[in-house]
């Protein structure tokens, strides 16, 4: 991020603040997520897409790629720096802290009050990884992480979709329901800070400049 582009939430801040007359605070670590993630909105869902370029094509993005497009638009370091191990992610805590009664929690138990903008939702099921540890362990089974994806409030997440086909913002109920035997619960972790524990500076993911957001909005199901 350039040196003027971390100035324009604080000077944007200063002027709501001359005009207004009262202190407008500077967004949170969850509010620059969804902001950067929904930039994505429409963009084709690729495994392993990390919108690269080509002279041919563009690549597009799976799940995991959204979380780090938006983890790389909230500071300065890319998306190398961050593990595509779940379990290494959450014991470095790059993307903060595992939530309390969240960590992991049944998809029937799950109230979605509990939830904040910019959590990181791991979806879970008991089918085991074999490239991977288990994440936890749900109702004594253990899980593994399937599929992930922000909250971005009122009920809804962001995600690269697979059965969508792109990137989507969608009920996050509705979309447990439908997919309730793939996915068992989830497991969260809350975003405090990004610090990724070895920094790495690169070009950053975009979505192609003429690029025309088309995923859904989604009805209002409560929470934030």
């Amino acid at each position: 991020l350039s040196p003027e582009g971390c100035r324009r939430p604080m000077l944007l801040s200063l002027f709501l603040t001359a005009v207004t007359g009262q202190t407008i605070p500077p967004p949170t670590v969850g509010e620059k997520l969804v902001a950067h993630a929904r930039r994505f909105l429409g963009q084709p869902y690729v495994l392993g897409g990390r919108m690269r370029s080509t002279k041919a094509a563009r690549d597009g993005i799976d799940c995991m790629g959204l979380v780090f497009a938006a983890a790389e638009g909230a500071q300065r370091c890319g998306w190398r720096s961050f593990s595509y191990d779940p379990t290494t992610l959450l014991a470095d805590r790059s993307f903060g802290d595992r939530v309390e009664g969240l960590s992991p929690v049944a998809t029937a138990d799950l109230e979605l009050s509990k939830l904040r903008g910019g959590d990181v939702l791991m979806l879970v099921q008991a089918t085991e990884n074999p490239n991977e540890p288990s994440i936890a362990s749900l109702a004594g089974v253990p899980v593994w992480v399937w599929h992930m994806g922000l909250y971005s409030g009122a009920g809804a997440w962001l995600v690269g979709d697979h059965y969508a086909g792109e990137v989507v913002e969608t009920g996050l109920a509705a979309y447990l329901k439908e997919h309730s035997d793939a996915y068992d619960g989830l497991y969260v972790l809350r975003p405090t800070r990004i610090a990724p524990p070895r920094c790495r500076i690169q070009p950053r993911m975009a979505p192609p400049p003429a690029a025309k957001a088309h995923g859904q909005r989604p009805p209002l199901e409560g929470g934030r």
